[in-house]
């Protein structure tokens, strides 16, 4: 009888440190498998979608007589917004220069981004001659988040409006929202702005801060949009030679001729 209880004991304990062996490997592979997993992956969208018209556009050249007199008979911004789409031209400011940036992780350890920044890069002088705009001229304050970029290269940090209604001179403050990532967290979203105050064409990206797990801080950066195209930038700062075409109070076109 002392024989077989011993065995049984023995048998028992090799099976506890098979068990826990087993267990042991697992949560290694676990872990390899959890720290093979992206820290997260993100979608970079346009803030409009091709649908919605905007309120202020422009072009790279000049309108001819014939589509001035077309332009002053326009009213609706559906119909402003196809006769510049037809000839190339494109919307600008606020929204319409905005991105929206969602972020998702699969892990399910902490992914936090702390920080962000951006920069304008491959600048080249401003191609627009004719701004159309049919706007208040207020600056509306709707994305999460706002760069002044420079078109030296600069990276400048984030920026948020202090106050959410419409205001010519919003004022500003640094953007110190926190995103978590991972394990239950909902996926993060942001809308992101650039103002470019140079008259140029620019790509920009953005560069994130994180760490997982609390640990070693690290940066990612996205220049490219999720059909691949680079992010864009127009910047509308002392755009003196340029054509310009506003809707006015008084429910007439208001047109400005360049100064030569």
């Amino acid at each position: 009888m002392i024989s077989i209880v011993g065995g049984f004991e023995v048998s028992h304990r090799l099976e506890d440190r098979h068990s826990q062996g087993d267990a042991e490997r697992d949560d290694r592979n676990a872990d390899v498998i959890e720290d093979a997993k992206k820290p997260f992956d993100w979608k970079m969208n346009p803030g409009l979608s091709d649908e919605d018209p905007w309120e202020s556009w422009v072009l790279d050249r000049r309108l001819t007589p014939e589509e001035q007199a077309e332009l002053k008979g326009l009213r609706d911004q559906k119909a402003i917004w196809a006769f510049v789409k037809k000839r190339g031209g494109w919307r600008v400011g606020m929204e319409a220069g905005s991105y929206k940036l969602q972020l998702t992780s699969e892990r399910q350890k902490a992914v936090v981004v702390t920080q962000l920044a951006a920069q304008a890069v491959n600048c080249r002088p401003s191609p627009v001659k004719t701004h159309i705009s049919i706007g208040s001229g207020g600056t509306e304050t709707w994305d999460d988040a706002h760069f002044n970029l420079t078109a030296d290269g600069s990276s400048v940090p984030a920026l948020v409006f202090k106050q959410k209604e419409p205001t010519d001179s919003p004022s500003e403050a640094p953007f110190d929202k926190v995103v978590s990532l991972g394990g239950t967290q909902s996926p993060g979203f942001l809308v992101l702005t650039p103002f470019l105050r140079a008259p140029k064409l620019c790509d920009w990206s953005v560069s994130l801060k994180y760490n997982v797990n609390s640990g070693k801080t690290q940066s990612q950066t996205i220049n490219k949009d999720d059909d691949g195209r680079p992010l864009g930038v127009t910047g509308l700062y002392d755009l003196g030679g340029v054509d310009s075409w506003q809707w006015s109070d008084d429910d007439v076109w208001v047109h400005s001729p360049p100064v030569s």
